[in-house]
C-alpha cells in the first residue's frame, strides 16, 4: 500500500494551498523577466507572507529593493533574500515616496522649537521627496505587491496603485497578490490561515480590477489556482475569499505616430478590446500607431496578434503623428506600399502629450 505524500493537498490548509500555486505561478513569470541582465525588482510587503520566502531563488541576480511600514517585516524579508537587497522602511505601504530615514535625516538637521521650525520641516521634507523620492520613478522592472492591497485602507488603494505606476519602468510589470472576494464585504476582518497582523480589508474582484484600469495599466490579467472554481481560503457570511495574482503592464501612455501598420487578432474570440477601447476583430487588418502595434507584438499580447508592417514605412523620428481619423481597417494596399499613407493634420492629430490609441 502506498503511504500518502507528507505534503499532500489534504495536509494544507486552504490558505497554504492557495499561497503555494500562486507562488509558483509567480516564480515562473519573475524567472522569465529576470533575465534581462540589470533587472530590478521592488517587493512591497515582502515579510508578511510566505510569498517571498518561496521565491528567493527567481530574484536570484536581479537588484533586489524591499519595502515595508514594520522593522521587523523588513528584518525578516532580507534575512530571505540577503544582505544584497536594499530595504527600504515606509511610513505608510501607499506612499513609495517618503521612507522614515529620509525623515530622520530632515528631523536630525532641523531643530523643532515651536511651530514656525515644524513648518520649515514639513517644507523640507516636502521638497526632499518630490525630488528625491525614496523610491526612484522608473526605478523597477518588476513590481510585486505582496497582498499590501488588503492591509491597507480600501481608499488609499488608488495612491498605492499609482505609487506602483510611478516606480515602474515603461515596459515594466506589476505582480499584484491579493485577496478579493465574490461580493461586498463591509469592514476588514481576521482572514482564516493569513499571518499574524491587524484585521485585512478584501475588495471584490471587479472593484481591484477597475482601480488597476484607473491607475493607468494595460494588459491586465487575474491569475488563479486553477481555471475550474479556485479554492476559497476563507468564508464571511455567504461571501467567499480568494487568493489570486494581478498581473498589470505600463507603456500605453504616450505619443501615437503613424507608420502605416496593422495588427490582425488571431483568435479564437470573435472581436476583443483593449484598454484604449481598441476592438479588434478576428482576421481584420485594424489600423494602429507604432505605440500600440509594439505593445501588441510583446507581453501580454505576444502571440494573439499578427503584426503587418508596410514596406515604406519611415524612420520613427520622421514620422507624423497618427490621425484620430484613420479608417478602423487599414487597406492592404498601405502595408504593400501600393498605396501612401499620410499622418495627421493640425485638427486630427492625436495629443502628443497623452496620446488617443
Amino acid at each position: 500500500m502506498n503511504s500518502p505524500e507528507p505534503h499532500s493537498a489534504a495536509r494544507l490548509s486552504a490558505w497554504e494551498h492557495e499561497l503555494a500555486s500562486l507562488a509558483s505561478g509567480l516564480r515562473t513569470r519573475l524567472e522569465t523577466t529576470s533575465q534581462r541582465a540589470d533587472q530590478r525588482v521592488l517587493w512591497l510587503g515582502g515579510g508578511y507572507s510566505a510569498l517571498l520566502a518561496q521565491n528567493t531563488a527567481a530574484l536570484a541576480g536581479a537588484d533586489v529593493m524591499l519595502a515595508d511600514v514594520e522593522t521587523r517585516q523588513l528584518r525578516r524579508a532580507r534575512s530571505l533574500v540577503g544582505e544584497r537587497a536594499q530595504t527600504i522602511r515606509l511610513l505608510d505601504l501607499g506612499n513609495l515616496r517618503r521612507d522614515v530615514r529620509g525623515i530622520e535625516s530632515a528631523m536630525s538637521a532641523t531643530a523643532i522649537r515651536d511651530i514656525e521650525s515644524y513648518l520649515v520641516l514639513e517644507e523640507k521634507l516636502r521638497n526632499l521627496f518630490a525630488g528625491t523620492p525614496a523610491v526612484a520613478d522608473g526605478w523597477a522592472h518588476s513590481v510585486v505587491l505582496d497582498f499590501a492591497v488588503n492591509r491597507i485602507e480600501p481608499g488609499m488603494v488608488p495612491q498605492l496603485l499609482a505609487e506602483a505606476f510611478r516606480v515602474q519602468a515603461r515596459e515594466g510589470v506589476v505582480y499584484c497578490a491579493a485577496l478579493v472576494a465574490d461580493e461586498p464585504i463591509a469592514s476588514a476582518y481576521a482572514v482564516r490561515g493569513a499571518p499574524p497582523g491587524p484585521s485585512l480589508h478584501v475588495p471584490t474582484e471587479g472593484a481591484l480590477l477597475r482601480s488597476f484600469e484607473e491607475a493607468g495599466f494595460h494588459g491586465i490579467t487575474v491569475h488563479w489556482s486553477t481555471a475550474v472554481d479556485p479554492l476559497a481560503v476563507d468564508r464571511i457570511g455567504d461571501v467567499d475569499v480568494r487568493m489570486c495574482i494581478i498581473e498589470a503592464y505600463r507603456g500605453k501612455q504616450g505619443p501615437c505616430f503613424e507608420l502605416g501598420q496593422a495588427v490582425m487578432y488571431r483568435g479564437p474570440w470573435r472581436e476583443v478590446e483593449d484598454d484604449d477601447g481598441h476592438v479588434y476583430r478576428r482576421g481584420q487588418r485594424v489600423a494602429v500607431c507604432a505605440k500600440t502595434f509594439d505593445l501588441m507584438m510583446r507581453a501580454p499580447y505576444q502571440g494573439q496578434f499578427v503584426g503587418l508592417r508596410s514596406v515604406n514605412e519611415p524612420p520613427l523620428a520622421q514620422a507624423e503623428l497618427f490621425d484620430c481619423n484613420t479608417p478602423a481597417l487599414r487597406d492592404p494596399k498601405v502595408t504593400k506600399g501600393l498605396a501612401p499613407f499620410a499622418g495627421a493634420t493640425a485638427a486630427s492629430a492625436c495629443d502628443p502629450a497623452g496620446g488617443c490609441c
